[in-house]
């Protein structure tokens, strides 16, 4: 299976290639463009979390469009650091772990990292790591957005402390934007 083609869609990297894997599911062009437009003027000198990142198009489309930073958390990396570095995206403008993001979340969240924007796109049909929904509260800096993206056919979890603010659907991908109660 060939790996699909992901390119940045707007701002300084416009137009540039990622690195995918094969099997990678990424957001579509149409269903990011669509995220963006939403998130619009938050974006910029935002810090990004991209939890379940595979090929990292929403924490590097971020930073392109003017995040201060985005980390891109993936069990794999390295398909993350041939993308940064065709970029020419380096720390603290991209930091990219290898971990889970369970994993991951727990230890930026003991060690006070807080983020703008959290963006999650777990594997479709496959549930969630054990608490990662129940901690994400503790990841968002005052006044951030948690935006889960999952299949239209699950029905929107609870989150402790957080509070549905919207809902939008572009094909099969919804994305769902909490917000602090």
């Amino acid at each position: 299976m060939r790996a699909p083609e992901v390119r940045i869609l707007a701002g300084r990297w416009k137009g540039r290639r990622l690195t995918s894997a094969p099997g990678a599911r990424p957001t579509s062009s149409r269903a990011r463009a669509a995220l963006f437009d939403i998130l619009g003027p938050r974006v910029a000198g935002a810090r990004v979390l991209d939890l379940y990142a595979g090929t990292g198009a929403v924490g590097f489309e971020a930073v392109s469009r003017g995040a201060e930073a985005a980390m891109l958390v993936e069990s794999n990396g390295a398909p993350l650091r041939r993308s940064a570095e065709r970029l020419g995206a380096a720390p603290p403008e991209i930091a990219i772990l290898d971990e889970s993001a369970f994993q991951a979340a727990e230890r930026l969240a003991r060690a006070g990292e807080r983020f703008d924007l959290v963006f999650a796109d777990p594997p479709y049909g496959d549930a969630f790591e054990a608490g990662l929904l129940e901690g994400i509260g503790r990841l968002l800096a005052e006044g951030g957005q948690f935006v889960l993206q999952q299949d239209e056919k699950r029905d929107p979890p609870g989150i402790p402390g957080l509070t549905l603010l919207r809902e939008r659907a572009y094909g099969r991908n919804v994305f769902l934007f909490f917000g602090m109660r």
